[in-house]
């Protein structure tokens, strides 16, 4: 019998615990803090996509400009005339010895 006994008393201390407010101490302002913390997790996401937007912008600019001046000397060298020879042909240093040794 005790048992029954036992079991009686947990059981209206069971009902006794689900009744009562389990998390006494929460107040609105602690209720309020999810929201809080999702508001400046969105505010920290916003800054951070906005910097990546940024360095992607910079890098994209870095780019253009290198390309810009490889486009630049690419154009130089294609208007300059390449070096033209002169009129008469040397003529290569076995065939000046040849010639000397002839006259």
């Amino acid at each position: 019998m005790a048992l029954d006994k036992f079991m009686k008393e947990n059981a209206a201390w069971l009902d006794q615990a689900a009744k009562q407010r389990v998390f006494d101490r929460i107040d609105e302002r602690a209720l309020a803090l999810p929201e809080e913390q999702r508001q400046r997790r969105i505010a920290d996401l916003k800054v951070r996509i906005d910097s990546l937007a940024q360095r992607k912008a910079d890098a994209a600019a870095s780019y253009d400009r290198v390309i810009g001046l490889e486009k630049a000397e690419l154009d130089s060298l294609m208007a300059e005339r390449p070096p033209q020879a002169p009129l008469r042909a040397m003529k290569p240093m076995a065939a000046r010895k040849n010639a000397k040794k002839r006259k």
